[in-house]
């Protein structure tokens, strides 16, 4: 599985995009042109699919995408009025705003409304790109509204990386996938001589840029592993994430302090015990369901250590996306893989969580359980 980490900078809650964006680019990653000015440009696309997650639809007033442009290494392009910028709904048409750099997307009439089934994708293609290796800020705005309401600008920043012409990071594995509590992995993977490697993974960070694979020993927990590349100049690097994991039958726990009183606790009207296999009238670990109608709510913290685990169970071109925020800031962003497959994440205390579902204007049933280390719900 790959993984491009998307660092975002967003508002308040009231101010939060009432859509939902997934932003890919096309190569993958994009590459900086050549710095000898004599040479064509490297061309490159963006590809922004549109969704709302709501069953509430949104009026959408208007579109905007600020793209950097210019020589520097926070510049995505060389020249705006190359770009071909396209919207697929229907009535909408797009237009530079060269002062502002900004493409501008508007309805003929007043407003859309944008409902669960009424996804759309905005593209930016031709772009010529930046003979600069580094990252841009790519900056959505929409116009929109729920209801009577007034209309509201909500933006989002995502963050586009311009790689070295040369750089790769690809075929990320590790084998055996599934093993015993206490087994053996091997971790390979292929890459460019140009970046710095890390290796991450619960409590360890270390550099593999020397190294195309790993060998770990007495894995006892399912297990994520990072391998980051980071590349270009140190004031605005360029960073591209792949993950792995392993899978471990009968994993151990890591917890802190354990006080059990008697039998185990019921939560919300459910009697644990016949929920889960307890070897005594104890146990460390609730079941707590969450209910699908806090997926695209908003952050839900972590009250307690826990497990999430999610599905999405019918066939349907919609995927799961769960954000983790961790209590610095960072974020990490995580996708269900296929139907009837669980995503299973350990979410320590304290980490805040964001489900949404993310699909071309189709819904899906969504389970999503939470096995809390004290009992106590996402809230």
């Amino acid at each position: 599985m790959t993984l491009v980490v998307q660092m975002q900078d967003a508002g308040s809650a009231a101010n939060d995009p009432l859509l939902s964006y997934a932003v890919t680019t096309t190569p993958s990653p994009l590459k900086a042109s050549p710095e000898n000015p004599q040479a064509p440009e490297e061309i490159g696309e963006i590809i922004i699919a549109v969704s709302r997650q709501s069953g509430t639809p949104a009026d959408l007033q208007s579109v905007t995408v600020k793209v950097p442009a210019g020589t520097m290494s926070p510049d995505l392009a060389t020249d705006l009025a190359k770009i071909n910028p396209r919207i697929t709904l229907t009535g909408w048409t797009a237009s530079l705003d060269a002062a502002a750099k900004e493409f501008v997307f508007t309805p003929t009439a007043s407003h859309t409304p944008v409902g669960p089934d009424d996804g759309f994708t905005i593209q930016l293609s031709d772009i010529p790109v930046s003979r600069k290796v580094g990252t841009a800020p790519v900056t959505l705005t929409e116009s929109s509204r729920i209801g009577t309401s007034a209309f509201q600008d909500r933006t989002t920043v995502y963050n586009i990386g311009k790689f070295p012409a040369d750089f790769y990071l690809r075929n990320f594995l590790c084998e055996p996938s599934i093993i015993p509590n206490g087994g053996d992995v091997h971790l390979t993977w292929e890459r460019s001589v140009n970046a710095k490697y890390d290796l991450l993974y619960p409590g360890v960070e270390r550099d593999v840029t020397d190294r195309t694979s790993l060998e770990l020993e007495g894995v006892r927990s399912d297990t994520t592993f990072y391998l980051r590349a980071t590349t270009g100049d140190p004031t605005n690097p360029v960073i591209r994430i792949l993950t792995t994991q392993v899978s471990v039958t009968k994993p151990d726990l890591d917890i802190g302090n354990l006080d059990i009183h008697g039998k185990a606790a019921a939560h919300n009207g459910l009697d644990v015990e016949n929920l889960l296999s307890l070897r005594g009238t104890a146990s460390i670990m609730t079941l707590c369901s969450v209910p699908a109608s806090l997926v695209d709510t908003g952050d839900l913290t972590a009250p307690t250590d826990g497990i999430l685990t999610l599905l999405e169970n019918i066939l349907s071109n919609t995927h799961l996306e769960v954000t983790v925020t961790y209590p610095t800031g960072w974020q990490m962003q995580y996708r269900t893989a296929d139907h009837y497959t669980p995503l299973t994440l350990p979410i320590p205390k304290g980490y805040k969580v964001r489900v949404q579902k993310v699909s071309a204007g189709q819904s899906a049933a969504v389970s999503i359980q939470w096995f809390s280390f004290g009992g106590a719900p996402l809230a």
